[in-house]
Order: C-alpha cells, then sequence, then structure tokens
C-alpha cells in the first residue's frame, strides 16, 4: 500500500500517564523535514513533513478499542509505541499492539524507549508490553532481536541528552522512509550545528543590543567645576552661593557652590543624555551671568568671570558746602576725573585696580572723601 493511501505516517501508542513523551514524539516527527537533496534521490520520498500523525488523546479501556480506533490503526503506516514500565501493564496498549500485527504491519512496529529496559522480565524496569515480547519473543539471534530493535532516547554513549534524543528521532525518520540513517544524520547535525549557531549570534545580537540598551540608560553623574578667567583681584570679595542650574528638557537640577574651588554635583542623570546638548547656567552675586549650552559628559568646567561694573563703575554725584561741585577736577584713588554741570562724573575703573571702597580728593581745598561702591546716580558724596 502507498503512501498515499495511508492517511497517518504513523499512530502513537502510549499511556496517558506518558502523554508528554507521546507529544514530544508527534511534534518531533511532524517537524522533521526531509532534506532536498535526500529526497531528490528518491522521487517516492514524501516532498514535505511527515505528518499527519495520530495520537489519540483519552485514555481507553482495555476492553473498548473500538472501531473508529481501529480505522485510525488501519489508516497508519507505522505503530510507533512509547515503551515504559507504565505502558508496559497496559492491555490497551498491547491491543493496539495486536491490532497492528493483524492488519499484516508487524515489520512497522517501532518501540521508542524512554524509560525502562526491554526483556527485563522485571515488572519495575520491563518497558515492553506483552504483546510485542508475544510478536518478538526475545532471542539470542541477533538477526531476530534486530527485527524489534526499540529506538532508546537516552541511548549509552557520548553526547548530550538533546543529541541523544536528536539521533533517536533520526532512527525513526529512517526506518519510517526506509533511509540510510548516516545519510539523514549527517545532514541533521549540520542542520543542528547550524541552528545553534545562528542561535548563539542571535543570542549575542540580543545581548549586545540588551548590553547597549543598559549603557544607553545607565544612570550617571556630571560634575561641574568653575574657573575664573577675569584677571584676579585679591582686594574684591570671592566668589559665594554661586548657583549652578542644569536643564534637561522639562526636568531642572540645580546645586548650591560656597566657593569656586567647589564642585557642582548632578547625579542619576538619563544615560540618553550623555554626549547631548544640555543647556547649564550659573548665576552669583557679582560676577557676569552665565547661559550656554554644551556637550553633557561626566566632567564640564564652565568659565566665569567678575562682573567690572559692580566695584569699577562710579557715578556720583558730588557735593560742597551744599552746593553740587561743577566743573571741577577730583582725583579717585589717582584716576582723575571732572564733574559737570550738575556735579556728576562717571568713572570706570580697571578690574585689576578696583576695591571695595575709594577715596575722592578735591585738589583746589585738599578735601577728601570716601565712597563705597556699588554706586549709581542716585548715590552722593560731600566733599567738606
Amino acid at each position: 500500500m502507498a503512501m498515499e493511501e495511508y492517511k497517518y505516517y504513523a499512530f502513537v501508542s502510549y499511556r496517558s500517564s506518558d502523554e508528554k513523551w507521546a507529544k514530544w514524539l508527534q511534534d518531533k516527527i511532524e517537524a522533521y523535514r526531509l532534506p532536498t537533496t535526500v529526497q531528490k534521490m528518491n522521487q517516492a520520498l514524501p516532498k514535505h513533513k511527515l505528518r499527519p500523525c495520530f495520537r489519540y488523546h483519552t485514555d481507553i479501556q482495555p476492553n473498548e478499542l473500538k472501531t473508529e480506533l481501529r480505522n485510525k490503526l488501519e489508516q497508519s503506516k507505522y505503530l510507533l509505541v512509547i515503551c515504559t514500565p507504565r505502558s508496559a501493564q497496559s492491555p490497551w496498549v498491547g491491543n493496539e499492539i495486536d491490532t497492528f500485527v493483524e492488519l499484516g504491519r508487524r515489520d512497522r512496529i517501532i518501540p521508542v524507549i524512554v524509560e525502562g529496559k526491554p526483556y527485563s522480565s522485571d515488572p519495575a524496569t520491563e518497558c515492553y508490553n506483552p504483546s510485542l515480547i508475544k510478536h518478538f519473543p526475545h532471542s539470542d539471534n541477533i538477526a531476530e532481536d534486530r527485527e524489534i530493535l526499540g529506538v532508546n532516547i537516552h541511548e549509552e554513549g557520548a553526547g548530550s541528552a538533546y543529541m541523544k534524543r536528536e539521533r533517536a528521532i533520526i532512527q525513526i525518520v529512517s526506518r519510517m522512509l526506509d533511509v540510510n540513517y548516516d545519510q539523514l544524520w549527517n545532514r541533521q547535525r549540520k542542520r543542528i550545528i547550524r541552528r545553534a549557531i545562528i542561535s548563539t549570534l542571535i543570542t549575542l545580537a540580543v545581548c549586545a543590543a540588551l548590553a547597549l540598551t543598559w549603557l544607553y540608560n545607565k544612570p550617571f553623574e556630571t560634575n561641574v567645576s568653575l574657573h575664573e578667567t577675569s584677571v584676579h583681584n585679591v582686594n574684591l570679595p570671592a566668589l559665594h552661593k554661586a548657583i549652578v542650574t542644569l536643564q534637561l528638557g522639562d526636568e531642572t537640577k540645580t546645586d548650591t557652590l560656597k566657593n569656586i574651588d567647589e564642585i557642582a554635583h548632578f547625579r542619576n542623570l538619563p544615560g540618553k543624555l550623555k554626549g547631548k546638548e544640555v543647556r547649564l547656567q550659573v548665576s552669583a552675586t557679582d560676577w557676569l551671568p552665565v547661559d550656554t549650552t554644551l556637550i553633557l559628559g561626566e566632567e564640564l568646567q564652565l568659565n566665569i568671570k567678575r562682573n567690572p561694573a559692580v566695584y569699577g563703575h562710579l557715578t556720583i554725584h558730588v557735593w560742597h558746602k551744599a552746593e553740587p561741585l561743577k566743573n571741577k577736577l577730583l582725583l579717585v584713588d589717582g584716576f582723575e576725573v571732572v564733574t559737570d554741570d550738575k556735579g556728576y562724573f562717571e568713572l570706570n575703573i580697571p578690574l585689576e585696580s578696583q576695591a571695595l571702597e575709594y577715596s575722592i580728593l578735591y585738589p583746589a581745598n585738599g578735601k577728601a572723601a570716601t565712597i563705597i561702591p556699588p554706586c549709581g546716580p542716585n548715590d552722593a558724596v560731600e566733599i567738606d
């Protein structure tokens, strides 16, 4: 009977307690794809997968081998028997074996040993059903024993459990298709290696992607230091209470420095912002404000300059004897100025010469006064 006359490639016989093995076997057989090169060598071989295989999902009582189940056996080319000490004690597994033999397909029964030992005669370990032993009695004749040579998924020898199970599947397929085992196994082994390589590469790619994602999002810390680029003047107050502000999109982080040697720390910054442009601001009394964008990194330095107008830009209304001192020469710590016709003078003192207070000398009478900046148009000084 050609395969076209069978509905199923195989009937999987098992006891319900071994259902996981029966399902595993069915899935592996149905998923196996015959190599194209092997199929081309024998056009009678199937072009597609070995499917379907029949697996009954309900445990049937020994005396209930119904007509429907017999029909499934009649429509199956091979009988795959899950052999365990449990199935060895199952009368209904025995009935399926007997029925298959009655159909004249004794040579198409393939025992699949998943637990126990065949022909052990010990109920605790015997995995062959009595019907198997009845139709294939144990013999010292190796040639006769080969007629019922079982496929052991835990075969002895080297190799992982996975590879042993893969070899067992190829043994079953080679017997079902009457194809040389080595011919199939060599190609299957290449498939396995190829899949393992691809799987490894995919795993490495996924791990690399996860690592990059982790690095991309890994929080980091930025330290911001300040560097004075203006002329340093020891006579002026040192920087104090500088507010450093970091703008991260909609989020704002700030830190306050008590002196120029302190460092602003910004922790738990999103890793994705590293290397991106951010806005950084600094404000401090007596110093020019900083508002700039820069590339965010772990160490940042901002140049700051003292505001030269705070202690160096003087606008004073000068009085003498209750009258504005108009159009007169004055000396402000050695700098000459002349008041206007309203008694005002304006002077910009270089940063290196600035001080916390200045002496104003009226040379005409030798009188002097002291002014303390900052001062502007509303400030006045009396020279007596």
